[in-house]
């Protein structure tokens, strides 16, 4: 890699751009390279330097309405509050969103959000690699599905079912909501020993059928209920998490 290649990845992870999997790397290598960190600090010296000899642009009063009549996402109930980690990632998606639709235009936000099984199977696998970078990969702790069912009402347009399999040895922990195609959505957590799984519900964007996948480490079950998909990401090896997804499905076909 060349040094100007470095540099450019340097500022790609400073500035939190890199996909959760390169950032994972780019950590590594600092801990293993004193001199790449050094080449960091120096970067972050030289962006604070910056910060402090121009005036921050104010941002305008009506933003927030904006944002929301351009994405179409409602503001939670009053009352609700959604937890720091939430926002953040919302917000974060709906500034890209209006970004890359000035840049490309309709057509090309279009493009973007057209929901292929692939592109949203990378978002999906992209939240769950976030989730395990967090202290928690929850944004609400409880094994109680009657309690992170209604907790994602006002936060989501789907109110998913949350079964706990903890006597099947796969305890529901909690869930969080996800960004995928620019809307929020709904991802439970279950847990197999060390092994975290994020099952992310979505609506359904094509007929492709049920599938399995391998990515970077990670298995990926996909089937369609309805107008829904539901998607299984974990490290855990393939025949444990079909297991799960069999156990997860008939208990959700029971509770239906």
């Amino acid at each position: 890699m060349s040094v100007a290649d470095e540099t450019l990845l340097l500022h790609a992870y400073k500035d939190g751009e890199l996909s959760p999997r390169d950032a994972l790397n780019m950590e590594r290598r600092l801990a293993a390279d004193p001199a790449l960190q050094a080449s960091l600090d120096r970067l972050g010296g030289l962006s604070d330097a910056l910060r402090g000899a121009f005036a921050e642009v104010p941002v305008p009063l009506n933003l927030r309405d904006r944002v929301i009549r351009h994405v179409g996402v409602a503001p939670a109930p009053s009352g609700s509050r959604i937890p720091l980690s939430s926002r953040q990632s919302l917000g974060a998606a709906l500034v890209i969103g209006l970004a890359l639709g000035g840049v490309l235009g309709s057509g090309g936000m279009s493009l973007l959000m057209s929901g292929s099984p692939r592109a949203t199977g990378e978002a999906v696998l992209a939240g769950h690699l976030r989730s395990l970078l967090a202290p928690q990969p929850f944004d609400i702790a409880s094994s109680d599905r009657h309690v992170v069912k209604p907790w994602f009402n006002g936060r989501t347009t789907i109110a998913p079912s949350a079964p706990d399999l903890a006597d099947k040895g796969f305890p529901l922990v909690g869930g969080r909501v996800d960004i995928i195609d620019g809307k929020p959505v709904p991802s439970l957590v279950y847990r197999h020993d060390r092994h975290v799984i994020s099952v992310t519900i979505a609506p359904k964007t094509s007929e492709a059928p049920a599938e399995e996948e391998h990515r970077g480490g990670s298995t990926i079950e996909r089937w369609n209920v309805g107008d829904l998909t539901y998607w299984a990401v974990s490290d855990l090896n393939a025949r444990d998490l079909r297991s799960f997804v069999e156990m997860f499905r008939g208990r959700v076909a029971q509770e239906s």
